[in-house]
């Protein structure tokens, strides 16, 4: 019997973590409370223009669900230059939406990083697809003002 691993009909294939030697890494929660419409909007708004940031500033992005009770999501970014950390982080600070309290920005134990996933597989079917919406308009202007 082979050592390989199979994958059963009608799965995808697991991705492997590209991303574990990646070493400059912060964390972010955002909450998609299921019975709370108008916050859950708030939030997917956010993570919208936070995707937005990451495709402007060649950032990886994934997530994790924190506490699903909770309907707590951590999203994962990492950075390719110190440059584009600043940038990120200076749309994160510039935008009505995505503006955060610098100790609400956290680092992420390897754990996390290891265990994260492309947001495509951990966020809400619903909520991906508006911040994929939300993401497009933001990234196809590419404004260097985007508020």
């Amino acid at each position: 019997m082979s050592n390989t691993p199979t994958i059963p009909p009608g799965s995808t294939p697991p991705v492997p973590p590209y991303w574990s030697n990646e070493d400059d890494w912060i964390v972010l929660i955002e909450f998609l409370h299921r019975d709370d419409e108008e916050d859950r909007a708030r939030a997917t708004e956010a993570i919208g223009h936070m995707l937005a940031f990451a495709q402007m500033t060649d950032t990886r992005m994934l997530a994790l669900v924190g506490d699903a009770e909770a309907d707590a999501y951590e999203l994962l970014f990492s950075f390719s230059s110190p440059a584009n950390k600043t940038e990120f982080l200076r749309l994160l600070h510039s935008n009505d939406a995505t503006d955060c309290e610098d100790d609400e920005i956290l680092i992420p134990p390897q754990a996390e990083i290891e265990a994260a996933q492309p947001i495509g597989r951990v966020l809400p079917e619903d909520v991906m697809r508006q911040v994929t919406v939300i993401a497009t308009m933001l990234f196809g202007g590419e404004s260097d003002t985007i508020q």
